[in-house]
């Protein structure tokens, strides 16, 4: 009753393909957007700007004609602006694929997520209704319970992820132990410059929570959890890697360390890059079986470009580390 006195209630079924843009305010990429929604909105014809609802929208974000698209939350500054901004908004839609709108739920949920659905999704239930959205959800058991929003069922279509022609991987992998803090933070802004130039690029780490947290901001980053160590040697027997990582910074306790290395990436059958100080520096035959490099930024980023960019001669490494180590040399 209340919706139909509001003059929004014209625009609340007014179709996305009316729209000159659609907006999808999302928290980043998510399996929810990039396996059920925006594969459907690619069907549409309609130009698509994904924009981050972590971030508070800029003063123009916002133009008439724009038919914007909330996916599962809505934080505060977002609602504001989309309030200012609704009669001249094509239209409105919230997409569900989890149930969000439901208090019963939470008791179900751990509490920080309970938390986080309570605040961004369960309370914008009114707004949302206020603000004429169309409910958008991804389950027929979803548009059942809430029929009294005349919610649509988005039909499925082929995810971009899938219809992708495959890329040739190239693996990055950096494997030090909780004493390699330094080392991890030195080699971030590095991997982090590789990462952003060669998209085919992918990096497993080996860290704690706060490693997770330093390197959560990376494309295509992987980080396990520490292993003991029969776990770590059955897990590096199958596990493979293209390039393996070997930073080392001066220090005390680094100046006594070994070139145990040499040995996880050769059993990864990776081409070795090493810092060019001991315990590598005079037991890497730099060029034949790894690549010697001084601790320099500038120097990892050209020569890990490189090895991307060069397959023969990372097999060539790879294959000459894998002998050494099977059959050492003097």
């Amino acid at each position: 009753m209340w919706l139909a006195k509001t003059p929004l209630a014209a625009l609340s079924r007014r179709p996305p393909q009316q729209a000159t843009r659609l907006l999808v305010v999302e928290e980043g990429a998510s399996p929810s957007g990039d396996y059920l929604l925006h594969p459907w909105l690619a069907t549409l014809g309609v130009p698509v700007v994904r924009l981050d609802a972590h971030r508070a929208p800029p003063a123009d974000a916002l133009v008439a004609g724009d038919f914007v698209v909330v996916v599962r939350y809505l934080h505060p500054a977002w609602r504001r602006a989309i309030q200012r901004r609704r009669s001249a908004l094509a239209g409105l839609a919230w997409f569900l694929d989890d149930d969000l709108a439901d208090a019963a739920v939470l008791t179900e949920l751990p509490a920080a997520y309970a938390t986080k659905v309570r605040s961004l999704a369960l309370k914008c239930v009114p707004w949302f209704v206020q603000m004429a959205a169309q409910w958008w959800v991804a389950t027929e058991a979803l548009a059942h319970k809430y029929a009294a929003h005349q919610p649509q069922v988005l039909a499925l279509a082929p995810p971009a992820a899938l219809a992708a022609p495959a890329t040739e991987a190239v693996r990055l992998a950096y494997h030090g132990s909780a004493s390699h803090q330094r080392e991890l933070a030195w080699l971030h802004p590095v991997l982090a410059e590789v990462l952003a130039a060669r998209p085919q690029c992918h990096l497993t780490v080996i860290g704690d929570l706060a490693i997770n947290r330093r390197y959560r901001d990376l494309p295509r980053t992987t980080v396990l959890h520490p292993m003991r160590w029969p776990s770590y040697l059955a897990y590096t027997q199958q596990a493979r890697a293209d390039v393996g990582l070997a930073p080392l910074l001066p220090g005390v306790f680094n100046a006594g360390r070994g070139a145990v290395k040499f040995y996880d990436y050769a059993r990864m059958g990776a081409a070795g890059v090493y810092a060019a100080t001991p315990p590598y520096a005079g037991f890497i035959r730099d060029g034949v079986d790894g690549v010697l490099l001084p601790m320099a930024p500038a120097a990892w980023v050209e020569a890990l470009l490189a090895l991307v960019d060069d397959a023969p001669r990372r097999a060539a490494l790879a294959q000459a580390a894998r002998a050494r180590a099977l059959n050492p040399v003097p």
